[in-house]
């Protein structure tokens, strides 16, 4: 499970990006955005020791302007990690591979005023967007590669991409997505508009994304927590089962003249 739970990254980023100029490869997935932040250029490598096809996917990004992410969802040995280092990487703290048997799930409480709802609508659409760019500080453009503008909302029940959110007096103020792949129910894009955090939004929006899953023959929920989100997904009953090693590079900006 712990091997699963972290390469259903992989599948997530190949299924969103495919139509965004992405390259896709048997052992690796680059994207390149330009944009100013380390998701907008990024490697998925499923290698972890063949020095070969990691240089081969990281060539693209490792020499850009832009910040640029390395990640690896099969783990990394430590010749890979010094070599990264030596190309100006830094290695950040991984993200945690969680998964849960969703008959387990901790109860939640709907937060006051909000409605959980699968979104239909164009303009919910741009809300979510607009959720998911404020609450991951993310560039826009990013956030519409996710989002229903790159994905055309489907109501079909069994869709493998379904968005939804919590509302409130009529906005999305939480979002959720989730992505049903290879007999899992992952869940990505939790976020909330940060004048409505610590209400429970987070939690309440992946517990009713998970029952939903429930309900459609899915009995196992896997995701991939920072430490920001990772308290709140034990509370519910995530466990950690493997992780996803995380390297940045951060090019140097020019001095102000």
């Amino acid at each position: 499970m712990g091997r699963d739970a972290a390469m259903h990254f992989d599948y997530f980023w190949r299924e969103m990006t495919k139509s965004q100029g992405s390259m896709a490869h048997e052992h690796s997935l680059s994207l390149i955005t330009g944009e100013d932040h380390p998701m907008g250029n990024f490697s998925i490598l499923r290698e972890s020791q063949d020095t070969q096809i990691i240089e081969t996917a990281i060539r693209p990004i490792k020499d850009l302007a832009a910040p640029s992410a390395v990640l690896f969802v099969a783990g990394v040995s430590a010749a890979i990690e010094q070599r990264l280092v030596g190309l100006g990487y830094a290695k950040i703290d991984p993200m945690h591979a969680m998964a849960i048997d969703i008959a387990a799930l901790a109860p939640t409480q709907r937060p006051d005023g909000c409605d959980f709802v699968r979104l239909s609508s164009a303009v919910e659409g741009t809300q979510w967007a607009e959720i998911v760019a404020r609450g991951f500080s993310l560039p826009q453009r990013l956030a519409r590669i996710l989002s229903p503008k790159a994905h055309p909302i489907s109501a079909e029940p069994q869709a493998s991409i379904q968005y939804y959110g919590a509302r409130r007096n009529g906005r999305v103020v939480a979002t959720s997505m989730l992505y049903l792949s290879n007999g899992l129910a992952g869940l990505y894009c939790i976020a909330t508009a940060p004048e409505e955090r610590r209400r429970g939004l987070g939690a309440y929006v992946t517990s009713e994304t998970l029952k939903t899953a429930y309900t459609l023959g899915y009995r196992v929920g896997v995701l991939q927590s920072s430490e920001a989100g990772h308290s709140v997904y034990r509370s519910l009953g995530f466990q950690d089962v493997d992780s996803v090693p995380m390297f940045i590079r951060m090019p140097k900006r020019p001095a102000p003249i």
